[in-house]
């Protein structure tokens, strides 16, 4: 696979349209032999990010647009998801306390955490169309 593979998904923010953001995800690591880890790696920060996108940037509202891009070669898995929500500020993100006791921890607030642990790098951006989120993980 020299060339770059480009996938496409447009959905809306209904939390039914995560199963077909996940078949996207499975379909497109299929299709350019990415292993196991790295399956499992992009499987779930594409999760983690367009369910902060669902609940966050949309704040439960069904029906705004969720754009997902993934480029696929041989040495680099790019992702940039897209949405037109509420202006999302990384700075505003409060350090998770993975270290406490579960009994004195806030529930969720993880998924930035989980993005930049799984992936090599995380942005967050945005411009005149709206929120980018851009994930890159290293294939070697």
């Amino acid at each position: 696979m020299a060339q770059a593979q480009l996938f496409l998904l447009n959905i809306t923010s209904d939390m039914q349209n995560l199963e077909r953001v996940a078949n996207f995800v499975a379909d497109a690591a299929a299709k350019t032999n990415l292993t196991a880890r790295q399956f499992d790696d992009l499987q779930m920060a594409v999760d983690e990010a367009v369910t902060n996108v669902m609940e966050h940037a949309y704040a439960g509202m069904s029906d705004g647009n969720i754009a997902i891009k993934l480029r696929i070669d041989d040495k680099l898995i790019l992702v940039e998801i897209r949405d037109q929500g509420k202006p999302f500020d990384p700075k505003k993100v409060k350090k998770p306390n993975i270290k406490g006791p579960l009994s004195e921890r806030a529930i969720g607030g993880l998924g930035v955490f989980f993005m930049k642990k799984l992936m090599d790098k995380v942005e967050f951006m945005r411009d005149d169309a709206g929120n980018v989120t851009r994930m890159t993980k290293k294939r070697k």
